[in-house]
């Protein structure tokens, strides 16, 4: 999905506002419909039925958005599709077992603290990226439901002490 070329980057940042969104209407181009995908401008796109997965799992007031954006394609049609937006970054990093580029806080390898997440099914990690974690149950469902096509689902580490 594509931006407007005199849209402003980045679309959304997590823990920051998102603005303008109301009157954002991005492109299909060069393929299908998927349930999720990354925009330009670094937002986390989810169709509306994956968008009801999530919210299964999640409470009302939780540190999340979906905010409804047009996607239009001369191809397929156009279709409301959501930004997945986090309100804030979570604190869920094992600090001692993620792994670092030398010298920075700039991770290679991320390893995540049990006690913070055992009972979260939706996060994020870091501000300077838009990575979205799932608990094992939403994976499942979303397999279930035969909303995975084109998603990669990667194991991360999980430390209890």
């Amino acid at each position: 999905m594509y931006t407007p070329s005199d849209r402003t980057f980045p679309i959304a940042c997590d823990a920051k506002e998102v603005v303008d969104w109301q009157s954002l209407v991005v492109e299909l181009k060069d393929g299908d419909y998927c349930h999720f995908c990354q925009c330009t401008g670094g937002a986390n796109m989810v169709s509306k039925e994956f968008k009801d997965v999530l919210c299964q799992y999640i409470p009302d007031d939780y540190a999340v958005e979906f905010l409804p954006v047009k996607v239009k394609s001369k191809e397929y049609g156009d279709r409301e599709y959501y930004i997945l937006h986090f309100t804030k970054i979570f604190d869920v990093i094992d600090k001692d077992s993620t792994i670092y580029v030398d010298g920075s806080d700039a991770i290679i390898k991320l390893a995540l603290d049990y006690d913070k997440v055992k009972d979260l099914h939706l996060f994020n990690s870091q501000p300077s990226i838009s990575d979205v974690i799932i608990s094992d149950e939403i994976r499942r469902q979303l397999k279930k439901e035969k909303l995975d096509e084109g998603i990669e689902f990667v194991p991360i580490t999980c430390v209890k002490r």
